[in-house]
């Protein structure tokens, strides 16, 4: 009960609302049984009509979230008596046949609601997921339309409820928290359920019925897993998993997953098992404990799947009811917080100890990427050690999921109806968009194969589709890095269709990229694996894959300008930075420096020895700075440029801006660097606060455009110096804010330190001496020129300071002359000289205003003037204060003055606007005008005798035989109780007045035709 009372007040919606239409059924844990019409599995819920006639649901709502009741309006539909409405929680926000797909899905590892809304936005229903379900359960009434929930192993959408069970058992505790330990451990294992047997394992597969049977606490003094399930009358719980790390330590995040079933995978390479589920922890390096949940484990790789150290996906899963994702900053470089699926991999096919393996080679150049902040999108690294049962299983990567709807949705807002994402890996397929996206990647690829891309027209249409720049960044790592495997392989590329969100253009992610630097196998036929390799040769390969990628960048830079100058000046700005030797090999080295300390650990589990693995980071150092070297001439012969030259991009004066040379903004003041000849140059100059930029100065140049000019380019062709000059911006004083500088008031004799000279309109000018400047004044709508605008004897600005309405005559008092509290156009210093009441707009009730009145010269104080022959002004037969012309109107009876019989005179029900035909108006109390219970949703017991709120009382109609009536605080206790159908509460308990504040209600009903209902609700008690 007290938990009832809780969740009552916890979704105060108002008025108690008995709906026809119920939620009768949903599944958070759909991952195979109910298909959606589109052939997916969605989490559902099931509507159903419990009354006797059809329910129009066009305008009702759904939500998942008490926050917002009105979500998702639906669109149309109707549901018929008896009859099931199924909604899929696809987020798809459409209608599709006989289903309703609201724009939100569910997460019952969230806690989240399911609401139900009339389309006034009151609450028909509303359930709040607590009961976790797991795979392909679901959670309902017992019978359709009843009052009570349980579980169904067998769910029954569109159909009547069936086969109803009790809620799992208990999950198991237990005493010790997962974590890291020195010296033997204690765990005890306990259940709230004390008829519960317990069973557990220790070698990180599922316990069974078969499992060993807990009895004592168990003893660990090595690292280990312990699972466990309770079993009793009903269904076995969920397992509890928690990974004991006994006297090891580790400076990087460790990840724990156990079962079977990932054991046989990973470690067996047994891929007989189509859905593979497993546990998860998730440690940071200082151990703290992080997250934990069950999910789905797939391959991850092809050729390092020979290796015995394998990779893996994985996906949490909110179906199987342990956790929705992990909820922890992974990557402290990026703000996301929340992963469902992450890759994990021991380096692929750079794992040491295979032949020449750096451990490291994929992870850098992504990281790489990412700090040179290429159009690219890149799969975030962070390396941790992977514990598979309770087994020490080596040095692992955390590695973000580029190809996944859950990363476009976080970082573009493009979720996976609005992806059209493209896939090479010996053949091409679509991972989303299909069966338009490689249609549409085609369509543009021929047109670009067909047209002149030096052709403006031709060159804006393809920049409206396609991200070039990312395909130049694409070409540029992979011509760095030398790659060997891609094109035909590990290539992927994509675009959102969502107007409202980002990245609309087709643009490239990074995909497997350890087969650079010379490492590993030349599937893609490269000319040259060396680090000699011309940096050309990537925009020259015969169009491995087939689809397009090099034809469209070797057309695209040899017919179009621009294109040709962000190819080959970027790849310069890169090899300047970014890319070159001083900032790569430090970024390498402190990824190394990373893993260093836990490599002894993998080598003892892997093989090889730590010299040799030495050797092979220290092999890709060399190529790496053999690669820079390479690449300075290397761009001169592949793209008939001269120099480099050295070039010294400086600021004047200091600290004064910025200089954006070609793709990026110049890192330090002076920066020496060098840039090449035959290639335009281009450069930004950008002041910094206080700052204007004011011209360009050069040692050789020519700039191409005037010197002022701070959006420039220049030819290089010798040893260059540029620099960006700026003059500090002088600020102009102006003492009394009136628009001209102090100087200029001085030259013309008017007085610098008054707003009001020379000019009286000035916006700080106080032209009325109202205490308001004249601007203030025109946003409080008040007359500048008159210091009391609405004439009430106070000044404006007294009016504003104390809150009051300088434009109403009537604010602050109603008692002043000018006032006119009744509106009737007269105000109350003229009412009071004519006699008429300042109150009342038609004194004389002839139904002419007063104000109207006087304008035409009639008597405000005689109802018959202007117009004696009205009814009023004859026969009243009953003497109710009515005409008989009155009553005619009204349909009230001219010769009864109480036509209703309520015992109130015609005259007076009109006079207090109450109906004279309505026996029930004004006083509906009365055993003969109500039918069912009607309870206030609030009184104020404070002594004061006012009105009828002093006590709370409720209303019983005439069909109502007795009622039982319960009123609890905020914790469930019981204040109050009556089966009076009359009785009174004057907000005390025990002799004592009850806070005010929000109290639950519940009241049971016995109506005479033998019918119970049970109502609730909420009273606030006023004081």
């Amino acid at each position: 009960m007290r938990a009832f009372i809780v969740l009552i007040l916890t979704l105060h919606i108002g008025f108690f609302s008995k709906s026809q239409v119920l939620i009768n059924e949903y599944s958070c844990s759909n991952l195979s049984t109910i298909p959606d019409s589109y052939g997916e599995y969605e989490d559902w819920i099931e509507l159903y009509n419990a009354g006797t006639s059809a329910v129009n649901l066009t305008g009702w709502y759904l939500s998942d979230k008490a926050t917002n009741l009105t979500k998702w309006q639906i669109p149309s539909g109707s549901i018929s008596p008896g009859g099931y409405k199924m909604v899929f929680c696809s987020k798809r926000n459409t209608v599709n046949g006989s289903e309703y797909h609201p724009n939100f899905s569910l997460s019952q590892t969230k806690g989240d609601w399911i609401i139900l809304a009339n389309n006034t936005g009151i609450v028909a229903d509303s359930f709040k997921i607590v009961h976790l379900t797991k795979s392909n359960h679901s959670i309902g009434r017992t019978l359709s339309g009843s009052s009570t929930f349980k579980l169904f192993t067998t769910p029954t959408p569109n159909a009547n409820n069936t086969g109803a069970v009790n809620f799992y058992t208990p999950k198991p505790v237990f005493s010790l928290a997962p974590g890291f330990y020195s010296g033997t451990q204690t765990v005890s294992i306990t259940c709230s359920n004390a008829s519960a047997t317990i069973r557990y394992t220790l070698d990180g597969s599922d316990p069974t019925t078969s499992s060993p049977l807990y009895s004592s606490p168990i003893s660990i003094n090595t690292t280990k897993v312990i699972r466990a399930i309770a079993f009793s009358s009903n269904l076995p719980s969920f397992i509890e998993t928690n990974t004991y790390f006994i006297n090891v330590t580790h400076t990087i995040p460790v990840l724990s997953v156990c079962s079977q079933e990932v054991y046989n995978l990973v470690a067996n390479g047994d891929q007989s098992i189509p859905d593979v589920i497993g546990a998860v922890e998730l440690y940071e390096q200082d151990g703290s404990f992080i997250d934990e949940g069950q999910g789905d484990f797939n391959k991850h790789g092809n050729d390092s799947w020979a290796y015995n150290q394998r990779g893996f996906d994985f996906i949490m899963r909110d179906q199987y009811g342990y956790n929705s994702d992990i909820e922890h900053q992974i990557f402290p470089e990026k703000t996301r917080n929340n992963f469902q699926r992450l890759i994990l991999k021991p380096a692929a096919n750079d794992n040491y100890p295979f032949s020449g393996g750096a451990h490291i080679r994929d992870a850098f150049v992504n990281t790489l990427s990412d700090r040179a902040d290429m159009k690219l999108d890149e799969r975030t690294w962070r390396p941790t050690i992977l514990y598979m049962n309770g087994q020490y299983w080596g040095v692992y990567e955390i590695r973000e999921k580029v190809d996944d709807h859950d990363f476009t949705d976080y970082y573009y807002d493009q979720d996976k109806f609005h992806l059209q994402y493209l896939k090479t890996w010996g053949s091409t397929w679509e991972e989303y968009g299909s069966p338009n996206a490689l249609t549409n990647w085609n369509s543009l690829k021929s047109y670009i194969n067909a047209n002149n891309m030096g052709n403006p027209t031709n060159f804006a249409y393809v920049d409206s589709l396609l991200n070039w720049q990312s395909l130049c960044d694409y070409f540029m790592l992979n011509s760095y890095t030398v790659t060997s495997d891609w094109l035909n392989w590990n290539t992927s590329w994509w675009r959102g269709t969502d107007p409202l969100g980002d990245k609309k253009k087709w643009r490239y992610t990074l995909w497997d990229m350890d087969a650079t630097f010379g490492h590993y196998i030349n599937y893609t036929g490269i000319p040259d694996q060396s680090a000699n390799a011309d940096p050309c040769n990537v925009e020259n390969l015969p169009d491995p894959g087939s689809q397009g990628h090099t034809t469209i960048i070797s057309k695209l830079i040899l017919e179009n300008p621009t294109v040709k100058q962000y190819y080959v000046t970027r790849y310069a700005d890169l090899l300047n930075t970014k890319f070159s030797c001083a900032q790569a090999i430090p970024l390498l080295d402190s990824m190394i420096n990373i893993i260093t300390p836990e490599m002894p650990g993998q080598i003892g589990k892997w093989g090889g020895n730590l010299s040799d693995w030495q050797t092979n980071v220290q092999t890709l150092r060399t190529y790496i700075n053999q690669r820079c070297t390479a690449l300075t001439q290397g761009l001169v012969d592949c793209y008939s440029l001269t120099g480099p030259f050295a070039t010294t991009f400086n600021v004047s004066p200091a600290n004064s801006g910025k200089i954006k040379v070609n793709s990026i903004w110049a890192p330090t003041y002076p920066w020496a660097t060098s840039y090449y000849g035959g290639i335009q140059t281009n450069v930004i100059a950008q002041a910094n606060t206080g700052y204007i930029f004011d011209h360009w100065e050069f040692t050789t140049g020519p700039m191409n455009a005037s010197i002022t000019q701070d959006t420039n380019s220049i030819n290089i062709n010798v040893q260059e110096s540029i620099l960006a000059v700026f003059t500090p911006i002088v600020p102009i004083v102006d003492t009394d804010s009136d628009g001209l500088s102090d100087s200029t008031e001085v030259a013309d004799g008017s007085d610098p330190l008054d707003p009001c000279s020379p000019n009286l309109t000035a916006g700080p000018c106080d032209q009325d001496n109202d205490g308001l400047t004249n601007d203030e004044e025109a946003t409080a709508g008040t007359n500048p020129t008159n210091p009391d605008t609405d004439g009430d004897g106070i000044n404006d600005g007294t009016e504003l300071t104390n809150s009051s309405d300088a434009l109403d005559p009537c604010s602050p008092s109603m008692s002043s002359a000018a006032c006119d509290q009744d509106g009737d156009g007269l105000s109350d210093g003229q009412e009071a000289t004519l006699g008429t009441d300042p109150t009342n707009p038609d004194t004389d009730g002839d139904g002419i205003n007063d104000g109207i009145e006087i304008t035409n010269s009639s008597d405000p104080l005689n109802p018959c003037d202007p117009d004696a022959s009205l009814p009023q002004c004859q026969t009243d037969t009953d003497g109710d204060g009515l005409t008989d012309a009155q009553e005619g109107t009204l349909g009230t009876d001219p010769a009864n003055p109480d036509t209703d019989g309520d015992g109130i005179n015609d005259g007076t029900e009109i006079s207090n606007s109450s109906n004279p035909l309505d026996p029930c108006d004004p006083d509906s109390s009365t055993i003969d005008c109500t039918e069912g219970v009607h309870i206030p949703n609030a009184f104020s017991p404070n002594g004061t005798g006012a009105g009828d709120n002093e006590v709370f009382q409720i209303i019983v109609g005439k069909d109502v035989d007795a009622i039982r009536f319960k009123i609890f605080d905020r914790w469930g206790n019981l204040l109050f109780e009556s089966q009076d159908k009359k009785f009174k509460w004057d907000g005390v308990y025990k002799g004592k007045p009850c806070n005010g504040g929000i109290y639950a209600y519940l009241v049971e009903v016995i109506y005479k035709n033998k019918k119970i209902e049970t109502v609730t609700g909420n009273i606030t008690l006023i004081r």
